[in-house]
């Protein structure tokens, strides 16, 4: 093989022209190429990072969002809680209440059922004991017993106080009597009926007309009735006092 040494040279001349063409045409554009893809990429990297912090943001802010979304879900879940505790413990003591005021009001409703039957069983001895004492009495029963009881009368009208006597009067005055009604079991004779009509008067302070009637449901005794003003002395009249009377005790005792 011969070396040509002007070859040589041309090779060598020719390479630099290569070479410059290369960095004329051809490497300032592959630069500027790899310079635009570098940026571009820096560019994207870039975007990325922020779509990574933007991503980071929005998952922290959802995670704090989530955490305290937990927490007042917690927390009115403990509300909820308390709140029902309370109505069930307002809802248990009111039906304690309710049950209590239920117990009481049977136990009062019981006592008053036992008393009225108590009082029921008393009253209705005490009515067999006047019914008994008044066929005991009405055996007794006789003029002479009625006599008595006329004359026992007039006694303590006679001995009535003034007081007595005066509010008598305003009664008569106020519902314009103008006669009275004598009821006995047996007929008053005429001595008697003076007596009467005398005592009568006197209390009155004048001439009252009497009505003399016979009730044999007296038993033995008289009843005047002068308007609202009534004397009992007859022994169905203290039968009937003495079981009304009786019968009170009987309620103020239960």
């Amino acid at each position: 093989m011969n070396w040509n040494k002007t070859t040589f040279i041309l090779q060598i001349v020719n390479f630099l022209v290569f070479v410059w063409l290369l960095k004329r045409f051809l490497y300032k554009p592959v630069l500027n190429l790899i310079r635009q893809r570098k940026e571009a990429v820096q560019a994207m990297w870039k975007e990325a990072e922020k779509l990574k912090e933007e991503a980071e943001k929005l998952r922290s802010d959802y995670e704090n969002r989530l955490k305290v979304w937990e927490e007042e879900k917690k927390r009115a879940r403990e509300e909820l809680e308390e709140e029902l505790r309370v109505q069930r413990a307002k809802l248990i003591a009111e039906n304690q209440k309710a049950l209590e005021l239920e117990r009481e009001r049977n136990k009062v409703l019981e006592e008053k059922r036992k008393r009225d039957l108590e009082i029921e069983t008393q009253a209705k001895a005490l009515q067999l004991g006047a019914r008994f004492v008044a066929r005991f009495f009405s055996n007794l029963a006789s003029e002479e017993v009625e006599k008595k009881l006329i004359a026992l009368c007039l006694s303590k009208l006679r001995s009535l106080p003034a007081e007595t006597l005066e509010l008598i009067r305003r009664s008569m005055e106020r519902e314009s009597v103008d006669k009275g009604v004598v009821k006995s079991v047996f007929p008053i004779g005429e001595e008697v009926k003076r007596g009467l009509k005398e005592t009568i008067s006197q209390i009155v302070e004048k001439d009252l007309p009497l009505d003399f009637d016979q009730d044999p449901k007296l038993l033995a005794g008289i009843r005047i009735i002068i308007g609202s003003w009534i004397v009992r002395a007859s022994i169905e009249d203290e039968l009937e006092f003495f079981t009304e009377a009786e019968n009170d005790k009987i309620k103020l005792s239960l």
